[in-house]
């Protein structure tokens, strides 16, 4: 057991090398359709076909490199929660017609998708000013914004609601999947 103790350091500092060698092999060997498809192995096979189709959509990652692609994919994450928020606003507009406990959900949540609108700006700009640690800080902070959009509404969101907050969680996670190899090429 002392054996194993004493081992389990050595074991972690080889799994964290590995991991960005891995970041670094993407950057360095790979360009358009390889380098998305590399780096969206990243974000779990749950999501290799979201982060797949939704980078692929976007005509500059054709030619992107691994930063490039880091922002695009804050930037499709940001798109879908500003049209989230602009739906939540839309529902908190039809003030007599929504249910007064749905329509609190509604209100929390569509400040909660405009404050994490804001935090993917500054995801963006940290990116681009290579400050990854700070990147993974803000993404982390729009991640807990949908998330706490998600548990205060509970029972009273409509599908509508879950399927947004859903399909943001996951672009959200893509985008910090990508940040994190931003971060590991970076600890080379």
């Amino acid at each position: 057991m002392a054996g194993l103790a004493s081992a389990l350091p050595l074991l972690l500092t080889l799994l964290i090398s590995a991991a960005s060698a891995t970041a670094i092999t993407i950057s360095a060997t790979h360009s358009g359709a390889a380098l998305i498809r590399a780096a969206c192995t990243h974000a779990g096979p749950h999501l290799l076909h979201l982060c797949i189709s939704s980078l692929s959509a976007e005509p500059p990652s054709a030619a992107a490199d691994l930063r490039m692609l880091a922002i695009i994919a804050v930037r499709v994450a940001s798109n879908n929660t500003s049209q989230t928020a602009a739906y939540l606003d839309e529902l908190q507009d039809a003030d007599g017609e929504v249910e007064p406990t749905l329509y609190q959900c509604v209100g929390d949540c569509a400040e909660l998708y405009v404050d994490a609108a804001e935090q993917l700006d500054t995801a963006t700009a940290a990116i681009d000013n290579g400050e990854d640690e700070d990147t993974l800080t803000w993404l982390e902070a729009a991640i807990a914004d949908v998330a706490s959009c998600e548990m205060g509404c509970g029972a009273a969101a409509t599908a509508e609601i879950r399927e947004r907050n859903d399909g943001a969680k996951k672009l959200l996670k893509i985008a910090l999947s990508l940040a994190k190899l931003l971060r590991a090429r970076k600890g080379r």
